[in-house]
């Protein structure tokens, strides 16, 4: 539906707004209270306080340039979901970095204050 790819697009865009202030307050306002997070390392990060903890420690690592691009969205009620194309720039520990990029499935809850993820997982290619 257009109420769906346009709440998925809007969370998207601001997704990478927020990473590239580096603002990890309003990265784990994006995401429902009880809201979650499955890290590409495979970690699940749960709530707003786990997420603006774990979004520090991204920013602090020196993670950027995050990138998102919807692909397909669809919602029924107050629910939805999306998949999208993701890349970012991670630090190699050298002073200098790679893109990291694969695919997000994101499931989505509408509030009282709008939508919000309520579960994100990024699939990345396995690491030769």
């Amino acid at each position: 539906s257009q109420e769906a790819q346009s709440a998925a697009a809007q969370l998207g865009h601001l997704y990478d707004t927020n990473y590239a202030a580096k603002n990890a307050d309003a990265m784990a306002q994006l995401y429902a209270e009880d809201g979650m997070l499955v890290s590409p390392a495979g970690k699940i990060i749960k709530g707003r306080a786990a997420l603006k903890e774990y979004y520090e420690k991204r920013f602090g690592s020196g993670a950027k340039e995050h990138h998102i691009h919807v692909i397909d969205a669809s919602a029924q009620g107050d629910g939805g979901f999306s998949v999208a194309e993701f890349s970012v720039q991670v630090p190699k520990g050298d002073g200098t970095f790679r893109q990291e990029s694969g695919h997000i499935m994101a499931v989505y809850v509408k509030e009282g204050d709008g939508w919000h993820f309520r579960a994100v997982e990024p699939s990345v290619p396995a690491k030769d």
